[in-house]
């Protein structure tokens, strides 16, 4: 077998006189023939009987044309799905990478396919007994929370919880998992529920001059997005240092001036009943010193050393 790009030729013996045509296909070509109802099964797929390690070959086989009796010739240069037709080009001359086959999604699932081969992990998740379990609304509710703070602690795109991985057989999945839109919804929800649980905390530190904020801004530069980031630090009564994250959050402002910093800074603030305490000198800042923050917090107490201390520390 050769492979030959995105299409291939093969010669058909398929005419009564016996004559060799030349006929040239393509990916969609060879579905739509595949998926073609008729009783002679001119188009069909067959297994790879080469020696194979990969699992894509349960799922996939070469697609061939009848050219006599119960005998077909190999299409070469693709691979198509048992179940569902879908074909892709594939160097079938043994170079070909299987990666694309196993990401591979089927719409007909093979699980009931004659060519679907069970494999360890399914004989380990596989119950005598299928049973459905339905979470209740206090366990939903924790669940809900629960990967919403995993999905923002480590910063993971919502639609996360729809990857295929995260499926329980015994499971019903609907229950136990929600969308991706009722998270980004119950961000906002929970980061109310923390914000007033400590704000409390952080007056308290403010009054009594002990509350220091990091003011920082960063740029995703593969989505071109600027970002605000703003970390209080402080010593509770058992003289531990706590670091709380107050926001990351999208900088909205026009420039990155000055002015237009310390508008963004002091929104992030008022949300914890903060900036009476900033205008009054009874926070203190640090920060790395860049021209733009220091003009943003001009005439504020701004400790510089640790700043560079907490950048030590961390590499």
């Amino acid at each position: 077998m050769t492979d030959i790009g995105l299409s291939s030729s093969i010669l058909i013996d398929d005419s009564p006189s016996r004559l060799q045509i030349n006929q040239t296909f393509t990916t969609s070509s060879i579905e739509n023939m595949l998926k073609r109802k008729d009783n002679r099964k001119e188009f069909t797929v067959i297994e790879n009987s080469q020696k194979k390690s990969s699992s894509a070959w349960a799922t996939f086989g070469f697609p061939a044309r009848l050219i006599e009796n119960d005998t077909y010739e190999l299409i070469h240069g693709f691979a198509s799905c048992f179940q569902c037709k879908t074909t892709y080009t594939f160097h079938s001359d043994g170079s070909g990478s299987t990666k694309h086959l196993l990401r591979h999604v089927c719409s007909k699932s093979a699980l009931s396919s004659e060519h679907y081969h069970e494999g360890p992990l399914e004989k380990l998740f596989k119950s005598k007994k299928t049973t459905s379990v339905t979470l209740n609304s206090k366990d939903s509710t924790k669940i809900k929370d629960d990967l919403t703070k995993w999905i923002c602690t480590s910063i993971r795109p919502f639609n996360i919880i729809e990857d295929l991985g995260r499926k329980y057989p015994d499971l019903d999945s609907s229950q136990l998992l929600v969308t991706p839109t009722t998270i980004s919804k119950n961000v906002h929800q929970l980061a109310e529920q923390y914000r007033s649980l400590l704000q409390p905390i952080l007056i308290e530190q403010a009054a009594n001059s002990c509350l220091c904020l990091c003011p920082d801004l960063w740029t995703d530069k593969y989505r071109k997005v600027n970002y605000l980031g703003l970390t209080a630090m402080f010593a509770n009564k058992n003289y531990e240092l706590i670091l709380l994250d107050l926001c990351c959050c999208e900088y909205q402002e026009v420039d990155k001036s000055g002015d237009s910093i310390l508008q963004a800074i002091r929104r992030q603030l008022d949300l914890y009943g903060l900036t009476s305490y900033m205008d009054n000198n009874k926070i203190v800042f640090t920060c790395d010193r860049g021209p733009n923050i220091l003009k943003a917090l001009k005439g504020k107490f701004i400790l510089s050393l640790v700043h560079s201390l907490k950048i030590k520390l961390i590499y």
